[in-house]
Order: structure tokens, then C-alpha cells, then sequence
């Protein structure tokens, strides 16, 4: 849609990026003004419940309350002893290494891929673009549930960048255009589906009490990595062009699982840890 929006909405008063802006961001505007009115608060104010799923969410919640009570009567949560954490750092610092991929590509994937075949139009670029995704719609639950299953999620997080950065390699190295469609795609399944297992590591491992400020930083630590790519990547493509690029973000992503699996954790241990102080309770 967007391909086709640039290609076929850009007219000499109003450019075709500036058309893709006005069509995709304002029913986003929109629909964030209207889940500010219509989403309920709480879960005895949501209309699509049945009375005995309110109750069941509402113990829920109020479990999970006094677990975090319990969990953190004796913690220091000041945003100094939270960030000193080395979990947390060094799950920042691989969020920040495999975001920096992931945003860097964002802004050239498209110019490479535009690259594969003169004829290519915007639209084309941007059918092709999409295919990733498409498999990445269905990998992304699909890995999230067999993470549940196996109670595991170091190595559901690793796995995924690991795949990735070999997708790049191949985007990079590969002259087949058919195995660079591949690498695309192992790109796009990769980069999306270590969401969900990584997400559940920092509540697995990390103080409930301060679990606010570790998600804040998570996120602050991936906006500068992203700033510091964007800033590199400009040299790399001066020197070494687009090949070089990609061999960056795959070395991006083999060191954001490097790290990942670095960690000495045991989320079982951390979930029957929470399991007693509950018991206790």
C-alpha cells in the first residue's frame, strides 16, 4: 500500500511521501483518540466480560499485587540501584544491539531491495517488503506459544536475532536474488518473533517494584542505539556501500545473542521463587 501510494499519489503540489503520511498517520490520530474514550480502565468497566471473567481477572490482579508486595518489602527501587542491575544492562544492551539492526534496516531495505531488478517499481518494492512480515504474522505467535510451552526464554529470544543476522549475511553476500528473497524473509521472521520471549524476560527476572524504570531504560538504550547506527551507517555506506551495511546488522545481531546468551539465568528458578514468596504470603 504505501509502494503504491508513492508511486501513484505523487503529483507536482503534493508529493507522494507526503500523501503516505496523511493517509496512514491520521486514522492512527484517530483511533488513539478513540481508545482514549472507549477502553475501559479497569476490568469490572469491560463490557465483553462474563462475570466470572471479571472475578477471575480482578484475583488476578490483586495476587499479582501482593506477590510484587512481597517480592519487594526489603528492595531499594530507586532508579540508581535499579539500573545498576547487570541483568538489566545486559538485556538493554541487546535490545539496544538488535533494534539498531532493526531500525538501520528499515531505512534501506527498501533502496536494496529497489536494487534487486531495474524494472521494479515502488509498488513492487513494497509487495516484496511485505512478504517477511506475512511469515512473520504467523511465526511470531506461533514462537511466543512454544516459548509458553517449553517455560524457556533466553534461547527463544537469542534464536530468532540469530536468524536474522544470517538473513542479513545472505541480503549481503548472496548473489541469487532468489536466495536474497529468502534472507529477506529469514530477516523479517527473525527480528519480529524474539519480541515475545524476550519481553517476558525482564518480569521473569527483574524486581517487580522497579520493573518500570527496567522497561524505560530497555526502551531509552534501544532509541540510542538507534540514534548511533544511523549515525555510523552513513560512513559504512561511503566506504563499503550496501554490502557493508547489512554485514554491520548482522554483526549487530550475532552480538545481541552473544550477549543474550552470555546471561546466567534460570527463569524456572525465578518463577518458583515468586511461586513460594506467594505461598508464604
Amino acid at each position: 500500500m504505501s509502494g503504491w501510494i508513492i508511486e501513484h499519489l505523487n503529483t507536482s503540489d503534493y508529493e507522494g511521501w507526503r500523501w503516505l503520511f496523511a493517509i496512514e498517520g491520521l486514522p492512527t490520530v484517530f483511533l488513539g483518540i478513540l481508545t482514549f474514550y472507549l477502553l475501559p480502565d479497569s476490568p469490572e468497566k469491560a463490557k465483553w466480560f462474563t462475570p466470572q471473567q471479571i472475578s477471575a481477572l480482578v484475583n488476578k490482579l490483586r495476587t499479582d499485587n501482593e506477590t510484587a508486595a512481597a517480592l519487594n518489602k526489603n528492595t531499594n527501587s530507586s532508579f540508581l540501584s535499579v539500573i545498576k542491575n547487570p541483568v538489566l544492562l545486559q538485556l538493554s544492551f541487546a535490545y539496544m544491539l538488535i533494534q539498531a539492526a532493526a531500525l538501520a534496516a528499515n531505512y534501506w531495505l527498501p533502496g536494496l531491495v529497489k536494487g534487486f531488478s531495474a524494472d521494479f517499481t515502488d509498488t513492487d518494492v513494497g509487495l516484496i517488503m511485505s512478504i517477511p512480515f506475512i511469515f512473520a504474522m504467523f511465526s511470531m505467535p506461533w514462537w511466543g506459544w512454544h516459548s509458553d510451552k517449553k517455560n524457556e526464554r533466553k534461547w527463544h529470544a537469542a534464536l530468532p536475532m540469530f536468524l536474522a543476522g544470517c538473513g542479513f549475511l545472505m541480503i549481503a553476500l548472496v548473489p541469487s536474488m532468489s536466495l536474497r528473497m529468502l534472507g529477506l524473509t529469514f530477516y523479517g521472521v527473525g527480528i519480529l518473533s524474539y519480541y515475545g520471549p524476550y519481553w517476558a524476560l525482564p518480569s521473569a527476572l527483574l524486581s517487580p517494584s522497579g520493573l518500570a524504570i527496567s522497561i524505560a531504560f530497555i526502551n531509552s538504550c534501544s532509541s540510542l542505539g538507534g540514534f548511533l547506527i544511523n549515525k555510523s551507517l552513513g560512513f559504512v555506506s561511503t566506504h563499503y556501500g550496501t554490502t557493508g551495511i547489512f554485514i554491520v546488522e548482522a554483526i549487530l545481531c550475532f552480538a545481541a545473542v552473544a550477549v543474550l546468551a552470555l546471561m546466567k539465568i534460570d527463569v524456572k528458578k525465578e518463577k518458583s521463587q515468586q511461586t513460594n514468596v506467594v505461598s508464604r504470603t
